[in-house]
C-alpha cells in the first residue's frame, strides 16, 4: 500500500528556500559589466589575487527605459589561465 504525499511542511508562513539536502558550498553568478579593469594584488601572506567590481543591471525598467544597477566587489584567487582571462578583460 503506498502513502500519501503531503504537501511541504510550512514554519511560521515561512517556505523553505529549496527541499534538496543543504551543501557546504554556495554558488552564484554575476553576469554584468566591468566597471574597470581588474588588477592583481597582494595579499598580506603573499598570495596574490585579481580584483575587481561588477555591475549587475535588474529590476524593472523606470520612465527613461533603464534598470536599476547592483555593484559587487569581487576578489579571485584563480591561478593560470583563469586569472590570465580576467586580467586581460577590459572595462565595460
Amino acid at each position: 500500500m503506498f502513502a500519501a504525499r503531503s504537501a511541504p511542511r510550512v514554519l511560521n508562513g515561512a517556505r523553505a528556500f529549496s527541499t534538496s539536502p543543504a551543501h557546504s558550498l554556495a554558488r552564484m553568478q554575476l553576469i554584468g559589466r566591468l566597471a574597470d579593469q581588474p588588477e592583481l594584488t597582494p595579499t598580506s601572506t603573499g598570495r596574490e589575487m585579481v580584483r575587481y567590481a561588477l555591475g549587475v543591471k535588474s529590476g524593472p525598467k523606470n520612465e527613461n527605459g533603464e534598470r536599476g544597477t547592483s555593484w559587487f566587489r569581487v576578489a579571485s584567487f584563480t591561478d593560470g589561465p583563469g586569472r590570465d582571462l580576467l586580467l586581460s578583460l577590459p572595462k565595460g
